[in-house]
């Protein structure tokens, strides 16, 4: 049995299964208006957009200091990769790193090709050329 549902602003998702021997639920919820400022301070987002703002000036670890990122919970951390994740494929891919400062402030420039290849070598610990949620939890946290 599938059940979904809006609740407020979340998307509740459910599944329960039963037969003769076992009974299992699996319950999802999915914030439908999450974006970055209801995680991170509006002014530490641009902060960290203007620190980067000359090419191949951006560093990931900086950037995800000034922006308040790494001080964030897993979970928050998580949640902004959901965001960054554009086509919610459960990894960020090198197209998606191009715009990557631009998911943060829409008027911010796009990474460059040193750029995108630096921060997927920091990240991408199995060598599969993109980025999976765990990954960038480890980047950012790290």
């Amino acid at each position: 049995y599938l059940s979904i549902y809006l609740h407020n602003s979340t998307l509740v998702v459910t599944h329960t299964h039963t037969d003769a021997y076992t009974h299992t639920e699996r319950f999802v919820s999915i914030n439908l208006n999450m974006s970055l400022t209801s995680i991170l301070s509006a002014e530490a987002i641009e902060n960290a957009v203007k620190d980067c703002q000359a090419p191949d000036s951006f560093c990931y670890k900086k950037f995800f200091q000034l922006c308040g990122l790494s001080q964030k919970s897993p979970q928050e951390v998580k949640d902004v990769f959901r965001i960054i994740d554009e086509d919610n494929s459960g990894f960020i891919e090198e197209a998606e790193l191009k715009f990557f400062l631009q998911r943060f402030c829409p008027g911010a420039r796009t990474l460059t090709e040193k750029e995108i290849k630096s921060l997927l070598t920091a990240a991408d610990d199995d060598s599969d050329g993109r980025i999976g949620v765990d990954e960038f939890q480890t980047m950012v946290l790290s």
